[in-house]
């Protein structure tokens, strides 16, 4: 009995990737960029960190906020609520473009793979924070 809780956590662990398993492109990235200056900026910010109407989505506080958490579960909360009260005012390759920028801006680099729109296959992958 003893054997199945350390073998059990190991299952559990592998079944979620790693950071270097989150992958977005730069296309995404300039993409997500255009979306946050007409969508986001006004909220969160110039700097991501310096708005006066939302929390921070870059640094410490957003690190702390999702950390733990899966990359599905950022972009699905990012589709369905954002901008505040008026979720979905995008389409889901937008709302993945701009988690993406989010992401560029969290010190996470862009690679030749663009970011799934898959919300259940972001749900396997960790957060590094």
């Amino acid at each position: 009995m003893k054997n199945l809780i350390p073998t059990a956590f190991l299952l559990l662990l592998s079944s979620f990737s790693h950071s270097q398993d989150i992958t977005f492109s730069s296309d995404q990235v300039e993409q997500g960029n255009e979306i946050y200056v007409q969508h986001c900026q006004i909220c969160h910010g110039t700097n991501l960190d310096n708005g006066q109407f939302a929390t921070p989505i870059k640094g410490f506080f957003f690190e702390m906020n999702w950390g733990g958490r899966t990359l599905g579960e950022l972009a699905r909360f990012t589709w369905e609520e954002m901008p505040e009260g008026n979720g979905k005012l995008l389409n889901v390759e937008e709302y993945i473009a701009t988690v993406a920028f989010i992401l560029s801006k969290n010190n996470i680099e862009a690679s030749d793979t663009p970011m799934s729109e898959d919300f259940d296959a972001l749900d396997g992958i960790m957060l590094p924070f």
